[in-house]
């Protein structure tokens, strides 16, 4: 499972065509900085009904793990972001647009499912999952401590 991490991590950071730190030249300096982060000691904050989250961000991409419980609801939504999902354990139902259809998939435990920015989608927990994203790049709607209108419409 930590291979499947690591390499999640790499993609994101390649397909933002960045390297965390870097030095172009022997004349320039190297203004970005390494960030080192443990999800087990991060506080997770409840933004809807069963969903907690907990997540950090770089400078071009965030990396992010929901906790849902049975039942929890992402309502749809849609974001100029790639979005890598890749549900850890448990099970979700999703539904989203394919082919310019709206469709369900069902995305259990080990499995991995890519939204292309701007498409839109809607998240319902078939039982306990944990889901860790991958957005690309960094979710602005997320930096202010309002929530975004479509998580507006779970209940805390």
């Amino acid at each position: 499972m930590k291979n499947i991490l690591a390499a999640l991590a790499v993609t994101a950071i390649f397909a933002s065509n960045t390297v965390n730190a870097q030095v172009n030249t022997i004349d320039s300096v190297a203004t970005s900085k390494v960030q080192h982060f443990n999800f087990d000691e991060m506080e997770s904050e409840t933004i809807g009904e069963g969903i907690k989250r907990k997540w950090f961000h770089g400078q071009k991409g965030q990396m992010t793990i929901f906790d849902l419980e049975k039942g929890a609801h992402i309502p749809w939504h849609q974001h100029a972001n790639e979005q890598i999902t890749y549900i850890m354990s448990g099970k979700v139902k999703i539904k989203t647009i394919i082919d310019g259809k709206e469709e369900f998939v069902i995305v259990s435990g080990g499995e991995i499912i890519v939204f292309p920015e701007d498409v839109p989608h809607e998240f319902w927990a078939l039982e306990k999952t944990v889901d860790l994203d991958v957005h690309v790049p960094i979710r602005q709607d997320w930096l202010s401590k309002e929530l975004p209108d479509y998580l507006k419409k779970t209940k805390k």
